[in-house]
Order: structure tokens, then C-alpha cells, then sequence
């Protein structure tokens, strides 16, 4: 194991080519004979949300996951799903593909880096992945695999592979897993009518329990029509430079000091306006302007319709082939170590759903379930609470299982 706080190395990027044409950008920090650890990220940022800079304030102590793994001696390895890491470490898509969504990822993403990793370095590795990371995990374990027909295909679970991938890994680490993207307390009935009671009775909730924001935009086709038009929600305008000073450093100090304590005010209110859908009260502005500003990534049209369409069949589905794979339908096929890790103020992945629909009905004999009550979606991978109360946690689980 690595001492604590040892010095870093510059990381390198490698570029793994998928099986469609994609070539998967992946930032790797090497650890000679670690156990390797392949994280993957969420919708809307890129790989570095799990390698943020380290941050200390006056109450509060934030250290990055992957910083923690590789001072514990393990071989981290960040991926940058297709389209994402633009432009210092750019996962490019096929050539001429202009929109994906998450069963690219599954079907061609995930697989190239598994095998890039085990021919690498000889060794099984763990994945780690947070949202819509680990919604590509569970269909990755599953076996899904692309099958051609006469017309345009399907998507299918494919029994062996499910075995020969989880066969590959030491374990998985599902965070903020949104099983089945639905509410225990929704705003729609079974027959997708609003349920306008509901909606004027709770329209002030902020619990883990319901997400009516998330739920009405997902039904507003004119939206979708919009960002289809569009091709993506772009995010660039407020994504920044870490290499560029502050545009208030040359100014005298006491104006530097106050433009500066603007910004954090600015900062932590945007943070709070998220939190409408995420339920995270906890993201710190110091954290948010030393690097999470830097990892907010473009929102593909194709990867926002899939996940619009799975609230509103109240499932994890594919979006791509005919008929629609349930992934959700299939969890039952996942038998290697399996931690599941939720908080219980998240509006995205709500915990008992999560454990009910997913943690419940894999086949795994060594599974986990680790419950958070005061953590919100996004906070397991960026906010100072998750770094002293979860990450030892996680750590302490892969360190079980590592097999070295």
C-alpha cells in the first residue's frame, strides 16, 4: 500500500479504440503492480469530476477519490465516455456520428476499456461509476450486446457474456445508481396522467422521494424538440480555465478580495438553484471553483431522450434497436462483488427503489449496500462530507477485496 499523500505523477492519456470506431480517451495515474480501478463518470461532466484538485477551508477537508485509491496503491484509471473531455482529453465518436446516448457506452465503450485494462496490466480490475457511470456499469455486467436483424437490430442480455465480463472484474461499485429512473411518490399516475392533487399538495418538496421538476420536463416534447435541434446542451459558457489566473487577480487586493467573495456567493447559490433537482445541499463554492467548473461537460440530445424516455416508462430502457431492452428487467444476472453506495437525499437515484429493484434481486453472494441519509445526488463524487465519510468506506471495501 502507498503512503498517504504521496507525490503524484503526471498522468497519462491513452486513447482506446472501440469496436464501432470510437476512440475512448482514458486518463491513467500508474501504479506498478496496483490493482486497477476504471472510474466512471455522470451526465453533464467528464472523468476529472472523480479526480478533483484537493481543498481545504477553514471547516472542511475535500481529497479526490481516485486521489485516495492511488495513495492507497491502486492503479486509477479515468475514462471519458465518447463525446466527452473536449478539448484536453477528447473521447471522439465514430467518424460522421453526431449524436449517442448511454447504450453506446454500454455496447462499445465500457467493453474496449475492460480489455484495454486486463491486457495492460495482467490484472482484474474494479469499475467504479456514479450515475449515469453506473447505469452503464449494470448494462456492461448484464451482457447487453447489439444484435442485428433484418431491419435495425436489438439491444439483447446475453447470458454468457454477462459471465465472462463479471468473470474479468474483482467488483463493481454502483454510486447514485438510478436503477429505475421513477419516484415512490410521482407525479404521474400508472397511465402517465399528472396527478394534479399531488402536484398542488407537494409542489414545495425537496425530499429524496419525488422529483417533480425532473418528472415534468421529461414529458415536455418541446423541449426535447429544442435540444434535438440543437444537438446537445452546451455548458462551455461556463466552464472556465484552471490554467488562466482569476479575472479579478490584478486588481487591487481589497477589490480582488471582494470580487473574489462574489464569486464564491455566486457560485454556491448556482450550486443551491441544482439541488432543485439533485436534492445536494452540500457542495462547497472553493471546490466548485478549483476544479468542478472545469469538469461540466456538453448533454447530447440522444444520451437526454434515452434518460427522459426511461422516467417516463419508469425503467431503465434502451434507445436504441426494437424491440426496447429492459436493462432494468435483468439485474438478476449480476453474481460478482457488488457495493452499492446511495444517499438519502437524492432526487435522481432514489435509495429505496435502488435497493429494492436492484440490490435485492442481483444473484451476488458478497453485495453491500451503504446508505448515506444526509447525501444528495452529486455529492458522493465532489463534496467534502462524501470525502470523510465515504470514500474511507469504499476504500476499506476494495482493500477486502483486492486478491493481492
Amino acid at each position: 500500500m502507498g503512503a498517504a499523500n504521496s507525490p503524484t505523477p503526471a498522468p497519462l492519456i491513452v486513447h482506446i479504440p472501440t469496436a464501432d470506431g470510437a476512440r475512448v480517451a482514458v486518463k491513467r495515474r500508474p501504479r506498478a503492480g496496483g490493482v486497477p480501478v476504471i472510474f466512471l463518470h455522470g451526465l453533464a461532466v467528464n472523468a476529472d469530476l472523480w479526480d478533483l484538485p484537493e481543498v481545504r477551508g477553514p471547516d472542511f477537508h475535500y481529497r479526490s477519490l481516485a486521489a485516495v485509491l492511488w495513495d492507497a496503491g491502486y492503479d486509477v484509471w479515468l475514462v471519458n465516455l465518447r463525446g466527452h473531455g473536449a478539448p484536453r482529453m477528447h473521447s471522439t465518436p465514430p467518424p460522421g456520428q453526431t449524436d449517442w446516448c448511454v447504450d453506446h457506452f454500454i455496447l462499445f465503450d465500457l467493453p474496449a476499456v475492460v480489455e484495454h485494462v486486463v491486457a495492460a496490466t495482467d490484472r482484474r480490475p474494479f469499475v467504479i461509476g456514479a450515475s449515469m457511470g453506473s447505469m452503464t456499469l449494470a448494462g456492461y455486467l448484464q451482457g447487453a450486446s447489439w444484435v442485428p436483424g433484418n431491419t435495425t437490430g436489438c439491444i439483447r442480455a446475453l447470458p454468457d457474456l454477462a459471465r465472462r465480463r463479471q468473470a474479468q472484474l474483482s467488483g463493481c461499485v454502483l454510486a447514485e445508481f438510478p436503477a429505475v429512473l421513477r419516484w415512490p411518490d410521482s407525479l404521474y399516475d400508472a397511465a402517465g396522467r399528472l396527478r394534479w392533487a399531488a402536484l398542488l399538495r407537494g409542489w414545495w418538496r425537496t425530499d429524496g422521494n419525488v422529483n417533480y421538476p425532473f418528472e415534468m420536463l421529461s414529458r415536455s416534447f418541446w423541449l426535447q424538440a429544442i435540444v434535438d435541434a440543437v444537438g446537445q446542451i452546451p455548458v462551455h459558457w461556463v466552464a472556465g480555465n484552471p490554467a488562466r489566473e482569476q479575472w479579478y487577480s490584478r486588481l487591487p487586493r481589497g477589490l480582488a478580495e471582494t470580487a473574489e467573495r462574489v464569486e464564491m456567493a455566486v457560485v454556491q447559490a448556482l450550486l443551491g438553484m441544482a439541488g432543485t433537482f439533485t436534492g445536494a445541499t452540500q457542495h462547497r463554492a472553493e471546490v466548485m471553483l478549483r476544479g468542478r467548473r472545469y469538469v461540466l461537460d456538453h448533454m447530447k440530445a440522444g444520451v437526454l431522450r434515452q434518460l427522459t424516455k426511461c422516467v417516463r416508462q419508469r425503467a431503465f430502457v434502451s434507445a436504441l434497436g426494437r424491440p426496447d431492452h429492459v436493462y432494468s428487467d435483468h439485474y438478476e444476472t449480476i453474481e460478482l462483488p457488488t457495493l452499492v453506495v446511495q444517499g438519502g437525499r437524492d432526487r435522481i437515484a432514489n435509495a429505496a427503489l435502488t435497493r429494492r429493484a436492484f440490490f435485492h434481486r442481483i444473484r451476488a453472494v458478497d453485495k453491500q449496500f451503504l446508505l448515506f441519509e444526509e447525501i444528495a445526488h452529486g455529492e458522493l463524487e465532489a463534496a467534502p462530507v462524501a470525502a470523510e465519510r465515504v470514500y474511507p468506506q469504499i476504500w476499506s471495501w476494495l482493500d477486502a477485496r483486492r486478491g493481492d
